[in-house]
């Protein structure tokens, strides 16, 4: 029972992160479940599929089809969908039930492609982890299909993580890509809003990948050891945050060394935060966005005392001492309410788990992954200076925010 929620609704799962990088490519997309699913991800996870034209459908799973193990039914319904649609991609995605019941997604579609010539998919997904392990489930396939070994162009950059589950509707990354533009660099491929199939293709080429979140730094990794391709974990937060970064880059691309942002300059940091506050911070969100904002506390703000806790898991490679893995709703409640921290950054929904008549300063920041819709009017801009505004705009009085 140790995952049981009261107040805080379930988190994305592993195949709203799937559908979310297929989305963008012309794929049919099939989450095999009798509809449940289908409408948390199309309802919930992603801002995008309102109005959109995304083959996102629903397998139309049946007890009898479960119980009876009638994948040919599946298959056609799939074939039917490719005649009429002439898609690039099949895919099909697995939800709590075929992971019940063993359905092979994956020899399913290794049938479909036999059948229609169409590269087919088969993604073993369960509803049991988070958005960002099936995102990177997706990601991986997708590379290793499409990726093709090629020439390195100077300047050119992959973006990895860019999911709305963390991103929400992307303001964030239009504005991180920007800030590339105009410091002379090209954006390649921007995994996984507003990418092509010849994006994918030509990811290999890129001279530096950016993994902007958890999803992100796994596929980095992955890429680094496959196509040697260094890379730079962080998100550009706070007006010198973005400085640090664009150094970082820079750094980078010239190195061939890879690098994590908080880690770049740590000199630099102290010196800023010597005369800075003494507010004990937590921070909770995903891994890399978190670590990124409280590199910006430091260095923007003069905050010395910073903790994250990672809502979807922990890298022990991203983290710093102090750090948690905020696993269940008891985890949060017992460290929202710590005497240890005086100010909390996290999710709206987070807030009521705090203890009544609590002093402790809460600064609301929306995660799409947890408030979905409901939480939009607590989005913010966070790259650059725009974090700098957000943070003077929600300073209390009498407190001091900055050295």
């Amino acid at each position: 029972m140790a995952k049981l929620s009261i107040w805080l609704p379930p988190f994305s799962p592993d195949y709203s992160g799937v559908s979310a990088v297929l989305f963008d490519l012309d794929t049919v997309t099939a989450m095999h479940d009798a509809s449940g699913c289908t409408g948390n991800y199309t309802g919930y996870d992603d801002p995008r599929w309102y109005g959109s034209r995304s083959g996102i459908f629903c397998s139309g799973l049946r007890q009898m089809d479960a119980v009876l193990g009638d994948d040919e039914k599946l298959m056609e319904k799939m074939e039917a969908a490719a005649k009429d649609l002439k898609p690039d991609l099949l895919a099909l995605v697995g939800s709590p039930v075929p992971m019940v019941i063993g359905a092979d997604l994956k020899g399913i579609a290794y049938e479909l492609e036999e059948r229609t010539g169409i590269p087919g998919f088969g993604f073993d997904t369960t509803g049991t982890a988070y958005y960002d392990r099936g995102a990177f489930l997706a990601a991986r396939e997708l590379l290793d299909r499409f990726a093709q070994p090629g020439e390195m162009q100077q300047g050119r950059v992959n973006i990895l993580g860019a999911l709305p589950m963390d991103f929400g509707d992307g303001e964030n990354i239009s504005c991180l890509k920007t800030c590339l533009k105009q410091n002379g660099y090209e954006t390649g491929l921007c995994l996984a809003m507003d990418y092509s199939l010849e994006d994918l293709k030509k990811a290999a080429n890129a001279q530096v990948n950016l993994a902007v979140s958890r999803f992100g730094y796994l596929t980095a990794l992955y890429m680094e050891r496959r196509f040697h391709i260094p890379y730079l974990c962080g998100f550009p937060v706070g007006e010198k945050g973005q400085e640090d970064w664009l150094s970082a880059v820079k750094r980078v691309a010239q190195t061939g060394r890879t690098e994590m942002l908080w880690e770049a300059d740590t000199s630099v940091a102290d010196a800023a935060s010597a005369t800075g506050s003494s507010a004990r911070v937590l921070i909770i969100g995903e891994q890399v966005m978190s670590n990124s904002i409280r590199y910006a506390l430091n260095r923007d703000f003069g905050f010395t005392s910073v903790t994250v806790g990672c809502l979807y898991g922990m890298e022990q490679a991203l983290a710093s001492p102090g750090d948690m893995d905020l696993g269940d709703e008891g985890r949060i409640r017992a460290a929202v309410n710590s005497p240890d921290y005086e100010m909390i950054i996290a999710d709206p929904f987070i807030q009521p788990l705090l203890e009544e008549g609590s002093d402790k300063q809460f600064l609301p920041i929306a995660q799409y992954a947890i408030s979905s819709k409901l939480g939009v009017e607590y989005s913010a801009c966070v790259a650059g200076v725009h974090f700098n505004q957000w943070m003077c705009a929600r300073s209390l009085p009498g407190t001091r925010l900055w050295g």
